[in-house]
């Protein structure tokens, strides 16, 4: 089984360029020329191995995480990297990308380790000079001796009172509450969808963009007839019903439509 977790890793790089390990973090491929970065904190836009697993295997969320830490735990190292067969190893706060992966990207290591190195050693020199005519203006600004039509005697006489800004309270403008809208459920006969996709995780992404405005929680994942996984935004089994909650859903959103479930 690790093999299999190490390959639906390798093809979430090469096919969507980003997936996200639980309890390690994120790998993603950026930049042109392409590189494999390495982060802590998961993003919430990249798909989490363990949906690839539960759907590439028809698994439940709880038998694909149970799997998942398996293997997990035969990847670790006694140093706390972490192994991908055919992808790399995780260090903790960096990662070193396999030869498979880097020839399936077409990372090349030579062109990638000098531009970064050039931008460090520049980027110093930069923060140096701005903090310089930063501070000349300040300096420049605050002290009335530099004023050249200042004489000196009325240099010693001036003093700088401060005076504290005019506290503006912004308006505070109260948006009237959104009527609670009851998830569709997934069982009656006509279902009003907004899209259709082969991956859950990508169902679940599009319901948190909230299409046609309801509220993310307002829509129902359910499986398609076909193996492919539909985003339902309203459910009836009422034919007459459906179509008009069609009508009034394209006013938003053009890709609406109705199927029958049986």
């Amino acid at each position: 089984m690790s093999n299999v977790v190490n390959k639906l890793i390798f093809n979430c790089l090469v096919q969507y360029g980003n997936v996200a390990l639980p309890q390690v973090g994120s790998l993603q491929v950026v930049g042109s020329p392409k590189r494999v970065t390495f982060s802590t904190k998961i993003s919430d836009n990249h798909i989490p191995v363990t949906d690839i697993i539960a759907e590439q295997g028809a698994l439940s969320d709880e038998q694909a995480a149970s799997l998942y830490g398996d293997w997990l735990a035969g990847a670790k190292g006694e140093d706390g990297s972490i192994k991908v067969e055919g992808v790399g190893i995780i260090l903790p706060q960096s990662f070193q990308i396999a030869e498979e992966l880097r020839r399936a990207l077409g990372v090349d290591e030579e062109k990638v380790v000098p531009m970064l190195k050039k931008r460090c050693r520049c980027g110093w020199l930069w923060w140096v000079l701005a903090v310089a005519v930063v501070a000349a203006v300040v300096i420049f600004a605050l002290c009335p001796c530099c004023n050249k039509k200042c004489t000196k005697s009325e240099c010693k006489d001036v003093e700088v009172v401060e005076v504290a800004p005019a506290v503006v309270e912004p308006e505070v403008v109260v948006e009237p509450p959104k009527p609670a809208i009851n998830p569709p459920a997934p069982n009656k006969r006509y279902n009003v969808a907004v899209g259709v996709f082969s991956i859950k995780y990508n169902a679940r992404a599009c319901a948190k963009q909230d299409p046609l405005g309801i509220g993310a929680e307002n829509y129902t994942i359910a499986p398609f007839p076909s193996g492919l996984w539909v985003v339902i935004a309203h459910s009836t089994d009422n034919i007459g019903e459906a179509e008009r909650m069609r009508k009034e859903y394209k006013k938003i959103q053009p890709d609406v439509w109705v199927y029958k479930r049986y």
